[in-house]
């Protein structure tokens, strides 16, 4: 306690809480740690004041396996409200409850050291900061398409969720200010309730133009609960990314892969490597992430897929420079041709070349000269 001013104090329900939080990342062995009668007596200026100090709180273990759907927590209840939260979820409540309420994640984002984005399924999105719930929303700012699409769903987050118990999804947007008139219409497809003007909380519903028989209609499609600055999230630092740079964990799978070994999770977390955000898919695999372009997939703990895209996450720099054995960043196709002769199927943008031990499929772009370049790589495994 001798550091007590510099831990964060959240005020909740009149009690004081002192959250000291280490930041998630996928390779931690994690639990959950009771902290039950931990609450101890502190002097504030001439008042005694009793605080819970929590250590370690975010220490959870992540599941991957497919029956994961088949061991979460039914849903406490399927409303979404500013008082009552997403799902019995409320904004400043910690990690540890968000596990307790919603389950395991599907995935998570190290984003820096004091942010982590959780995703259930591809349908809730959870973001905490300093191990604190900030947000919840059924909108993806955050990942790509083709990432998004490699994670597992959460078969409880659907659209069965109604908002103030009143206003479903699809719900026409003249039902929507009939029904819930106390809101005000912020943006064209934004509808906000605010609980506290000065807290800067709100629950904003989402609503899109869509064509239902040929009509275009207004309908409600999503949600966004919790703290509208979210600034901490939307810049993913530099930081996190250098110290995860892909180009080493790719000189490693190579040169395991000239020696004729299998890669496993186990070893890149020997040599170091952390990846900012690790998920899993329907089929088991585990999926990691490293920088903003390096994505690996593995099947049974072992390395089965090594792609390297244009860009996994939204709004990050672009593509840097990778080699991975004869193949680099904005090789020539007539490099790649040479290469392989006859074994190359396909034509302008996209190639596929089987080999003894894995399938590569090879993506181009067209540079200002003409010339075909090599921009992103998958290779599968065998």
């Amino acid at each position: 306690m001798e550091n007590i001013m510099e831990k964060t104090v959240i005020a909740c329900m009149g009690l004081l809480m002192l959250h000291t939080v280490t930041s998630a990342l996928a390779q931690t062995n994690y639990k959950i740690v009771d902290n039950a009668d931990k609450s101890v007596t502190v002097t504030n200026g001439a008042e005694k004041e009793t605080v819970l100090v929590i250590e370690d709180e975010v220490k959870f273990s992540i599941s991957r396996t497919p029956s994961i759907n088949k061991s979460q927590p039914p849903l406490q209840n399927n409303n979404i409200s500013l008082k009552g939260g997403v799902f019995g979820l409320t904004i400043n409540e910690s990690v540890t409850s968000m596990l307790r309420v919603l389950g395991t994640p599907t995935s998570t984002y190290s984003v820096n050291k004091d942010t982590v984005l959780y995703s259930y399924g591809r349908n809730l999105w959870v973001v905490t900061h300093k191990g604190i719930v900030k947000k919840v929303t059924t909108e993806n700012h955050w990942l790509s398409t083709t990432l998004t699409n490699s994670i597992a769903f959460d078969n409880r987050f659907n659209s069965d969720w109604l908002i103030e118990e009143k206003v479903g999804y699809e719900t026409k947007k003249a039902e929507l200010l009939k029904q819930l008139p106390e809101g005000n219409q912020i943006e064209r497809g934004k509808y906000r309730f605010t609980l506290k003007k000065e807290a800067d909380v709100n629950l904003d519903v989402i609503i899109d133009l869509k064509i239902i028989n040929g009509e275009k209609e207004w309908l409600v499609n999503g949600f966004e609960y919790g703290y509208t600055d979210t600034a901490y999230i939307k810049d993913s630092s530099n930081e996190t990314e250098k110290a995860h740079q892909y180009n080493e964990v790719i000189a490693f799978v190579d040169s395991k892969r000239k020696q004729g070994e299998t890669i496993t999770i186990e070893q890149l977390d020997e040599q170091g490597f952390r990846p900012i955000f690790d998920a899993y898919a329907d089929n088991g695999d585990v999926i990691q992430v490293y920088g903003n372009h390096l994505v690996l997939n593995f099947s049974y703990q072992e390395l089965s897929k090594l792609s390297v895209y244009e860009s996994v996450f939204r709004n990050k720099q672009n593509l840097e420079d990778w080699k991975f054995a004869e193949h680099y960043f904005e090789q020539p196709s007539t490099e790649v041709k040479a290469l392989y002769g006859d074994e190359v199927m396909g034509n302008d943008d996209y190639w596929q070349v089987f080999l003894d031990d894995a399938k590569y499929d090879l993506y181009f772009v067209e540079n200002d000269d003409g010339t075909m370049m090599l921009t992103e790589l998958e290779i599968e495994f065998f």
